[in-house]
């Protein structure tokens, strides 16, 4: 099945994804959280991807968005982009649906010559794919509110 643009009527499938996805790694969300993802997922500049497996159940979801100076509470930085969240539901974990969502990423038509994300340094799943599919780190690293390391990950071109 190829990648499809979500449409305001399958931002929630995006959310079960999300929520699923973090509950089978010991990280399930708060309500709070959940409603800050709609929030984030419904912006009007949000690039919502959705990866469907065979039956088009979606099982897969990225959120990209434009890429603001000073960690995003700056202004918007022209051709940089920024990849807020990359899920796959633990069901289809394995099976190229997060490959193949940040491979659609960088074909969209955003004009975005730069992207990063950030990800947990206890990931090692995600920055394996991360680097399959372009993604180098470039030092930066930082500690979430719960203690957890993340690093920063840039892919250019």
């Amino acid at each position: 099945m190829s990648i499809l643009r979500a449409g305001p009527a399958q931002l929630a499938a995006a959310v079960d994804v999300w929520r699923a996805a973090n509950a089978a790694r010991g990280l399930p969300p708060s309500a709070e959280r959940t409603a800050r993802i709609r929030e984030k997922l419904a912006a009007p500049d949000a690039v919502v991807l959705l990866s469907p497996n065979p039956a088009g159940d979606v099982v897969g979801m990225a959120l990209a968005e434009p890429g603001r100076a000073d960690d995003g509470a700056g202004g918007l930085v022209p051709g940089y982009g920024h990849v807020s969240m990359v899920f796959v539901h633990p069901d289809e974990w394995g099976r190229g649906h997060g490959r193949r969502l940040l491979t659609a990423l960088a074909l969209q038509e955003t004009g975005w010559s730069r992207t990063t994300l950030w990800t947990r340094t206890s990931n090692d799943r995600a920055q394996r794919l991360y680097a399959a599919v372009g993604y180098r780190p470039t030092g930066r690293t930082s500690t979430l509110s719960d203690g957890d390391g993340i690093m920063q990950f840039e892919r250019v071109g």
